[in-house]
């Protein structure tokens, strides 16, 4: 899309007012791996990142130490500024390689020497060392483990670790670790490659030799759970075969298993918003099942797919029309119809967003005769509000409706962060209010019919 590729797609995300968009860490991730110290290269990522800029505002998502989501202002050039410093801190995670970090300081010196060297002399559990020597197990242990049978203490762990991660990330080890669990497994990679259900497919296959298709959660302390089940599922589609990457680092753009990786915080990523843009085929295919399969709530679209759906559902920024398209639907017979304890609920999700925000329409009808019907949002599985998208939509209906009735104008800072905002009331006529409110960041457009507008029944 930089290069000129995507014009129309690009002219589209333009608009500030309609889109929030997002980077994230990954990007820089993914920018990152083509670094190195020469003109023409920094010339060609300093473009890459200003692109990012432009397109985004600097709009980041990002994992907190604490393992939170945040959405933030981040400048894209400081963000890669600050990975290319940490590039050496943990290049070497043997035991040499972490001792050697902490003689930097004095401070590491007296807490981190100490441990380093009573690490070298723990043994670990002596079931590795069976295992390395049963006829039945020690090929495979050799496979998955090379070089730690000559070294089974604590020391000869973090070697391999560090050797481990060098190979996965930096050469064409993950084609051998893939290869191991399709074989350990019995799997017919060429079975999976392109099936269209692949999850039943992996749920058939250890069922019929007992086993489990789903493995233990690599949880991470910097990362949501969702975040990580996201990631670990996608790795797993790719490892057991389906739709899996290439990896080579001889020939043209190196790929090792930090491309997979860096695509599987993409899909983890992108489950916050409501669209994912995706031009790569085999990402979107393994996104597109992992959404499936965990019931993510996200449209994932190849920029073709996108503008033919803005083009028909997103483009018309008529309120007028938005406003007709609603009667039309309430007065339809298209919802869904669920009963409760205190009465019938009627819900719809039609396609458009009307008023570029709401893509969920309410009825309530009471037992007791009181009547609700009001605009909310059908929203992403791991969605979080921002003070943006409620200012502009505030704003924007302002601009069709008016000033509310009470004065109250744009959407502050310090009332977004309340735990409830002010009533925005505008009166259409006699018959009909329209009040906007939220509570615990549920933003909500009611429809006050033939009454005064009720109290807050958000």
């Amino acid at each position: 899309m930089k290069n000129g590729q995507h014009s129309e797609l690009k002219e589209i995300l333009d608009n500030d007012n309609l889109f929030l968009k997002f980077y994230s860490t990954s990007h820089i991730t993914d920018i990152f791996s083509s670094f190195k110290e020469t003109k023409q290269q920094r010339r060609l990522i300093d473009s890459d990142l200003e692109f990012i800029s432009q397109i985004t505002k600097n709009k980041c998502l990002y994992n907190s130490t604490d393992g939170k989501m945040i959405a933030g202002d981040y400048d894209p050039k400081e963000l890669f500024q600050e990975r290319v410093e940490q590039k050496d801190l943990f290049n070497d995670i043997s035991i040499d390689g972490l001792s050697e970090l902490f003689n930097s300081s004095e401070v590491g010196k007296k807490l981190g020497i100490p441990i380093m060297e009573s690490l070298k002399n723990i043994q670990l559990d002596p079931s590795f060392k069976a295992a390395f020597e049963k006829p039945e197990s020690k090929e495979m242990m050799n496979r998955l483990f090379p070089g730690l049978k000559d070294n089974l203490t604590m020391e000869g762990w973090f070697n391999y670790f560090n050797k481990m991660l060098k190979g996965l990330n930096d050469g064409e080890d993950y084609k051998e670790l893939r290869n191991i669990v399709q074989e350990s497994t019995n799997l017919n990679r060429d079975k999976i490659f392109n099936n269209s259900d692949p999850y039943s497919f992996l749920y058939k296959h250890y069922k019929k030799f007992g086993g489990e298709r789903k493995t233990p959660l690599l949880e991470s302390k910097h990362s949501p759970e969702w975040f990580d089940e996201i990631s670990n599922e996608y790795i797993q589609l790719d490892m057991h075969g389906y739709q899996e990457d290439k990896v080579k680092i001889n020939k043209g753009r190196k790929e090792t298993f930090q491309n997979t990786t860096e695509d599987s915080f993409h899909a983890a990523f992108a489950s916050t918003c409501d669209f994912y843009l995706v031009n790569d085929k085999k990402a979107f295919n393994k996104t597109s099942k992992v959404y499936d399969e965990l019931k993510i709530n996200t449209w994932t679209q190849k920029p073709k797919e996108f503008i033919d759906h803005y083009k028909k559902f997103l483009s018309s920024r008529d309120y007028k029309l938005h406003l007709q398209i609603f009667m039309d639907l309430i007065s339809s017979n298209n919802f869904i119809e669920q009963q409760t304890d205190s009465g019938k609920l009627y819900t719809m999700y039609p396609p458009i967003y009307l008023f570029d925000f709401f893509n969920k329409i309410v009825r309530f009808e009471g037992d007791d005769g009181a009547k609700l019907t009001y605009l909310s949002q059908n929203k992403p599985t791991n969605y979080f509000v921002t003070f943006l998208e409620i200012k502009n939509l505030v704003q924007r209906l302002e601009e069709f409706f008016g000033l509310d009735k009470d004065g109250s104008g744009e959407l502050t800072k310090d009332e977004f962060y309340k735990e409830e905002w002010k009533k925005r009331v505008w009166s259409i006529n006699e018959s009909l209010s329209l009040r906007f409110q939220a509570n615990n960041y549920h933003a909500q457009l009611y429809f006050d019919i033939g009454k005064e507008p009720a109290g807050n029944n958000g």
